[in-house]
């Protein structure tokens, strides 16, 4: 697969900088290309690396390519939806842990998320994801 080129995917590091590797990797995946990159700001100021995808399609070929840490992704992103990319995320990376937002309530989407996955509904504060992603890295990846 040839990886997707466009403005949207972008590593948040500059090329000559080598990564830390305490670092935790973050990968956004939102649609609305404006909510992700304040949420990727956002992230990279609490000291995260970050890299975004605008697409699900997108974000497998980041993961096929790049160990992540955290998958933060929306669950309606027009094409193929959050939870389809979780699903293929931990068939590519099994350690990885996911976060998910939505627009839409948890309730919306009960049927289709695990029961203990973290959910953020938009309107999310900025500290609100970024404790998120705190809390999840201190937990065991859920299956």
């Amino acid at each position: 697969m040839i990886p997707i080129s466009s403005l949207w995917s972008r590593q948040s590091q500059d090329g000559s900088q080598l990564p830390d590797p305490g670092r935790w990797r973050i990968l956004v995946v939102e649609d609305e290309l404006i909510l992700g990159a304040i949420a990727a700001e956002a992230l990279e100021e609490a000291g995260f690396a970050v890299l975004t995808a605008a697409s699900a399609e997108e974000a497998e070929v980041i993961l096929s390519h790049e160990a992540v840490d955290v998958l933060f992704t929306d669950i309606d992103l027009g094409g193929r939806d959050g939870c389809d990319l979780a699903a293929r995320a931990l068939d590519m990376q099994p350690d990885l842990r996911i976060i998910f937002t939505s627009g839409r309530s948890r309730r919306f989407h009960e049927s289709r998320l695990p029961v203990e996955a973290p959910f953020l509904a938009k309107p999310y504060r900025l500290s609100e994801l970024i404790d998120e992603v705190d809390r999840v890295s201190q937990e065991r990846p859920y299956q």
